[in-house]
């Protein structure tokens, strides 16, 4: 997958997800994990993404669902990770 960084943190989101998932399209506040679409397995290939795609680290302190559970909630915590690291 071609990462376009002049795009916005949502539509980078949201095409791994969609490319990861057999799903038409996906709307940022759907929730992916309560819906069943995606597992734990899946959350731990979408934070490696994460961290190759904004350059930043995952910590263990991160691992909470909460934090990915929409292409909304996902991009708010890189946009705070790279606060947070200066990027």
């Amino acid at each position: 997958m071609r990462i376009d960084t002049i795009s916005r943190p949502q539509d980078t989101i949201r095409q791994f997800i969609l490319d990861s998932v057999n799903l038409p399209d996906l709307d940022d506040d759907f929730d992916i994990f309560e819906t069943g679409i995606v597992n734990s397995l899946f959350a731990i290939e979408l934070m490696t993404f994460l961290e190759k795609a904004f350059n930043i680290k995952v910590t263990m302190d991160d691992l909470d669902m909460a934090n990915f559970k929409t292409v909304n909630t996902t991009a708010q915590f890189v946009l705070n990770k790279q606060g947070a690291s200066g990027v």
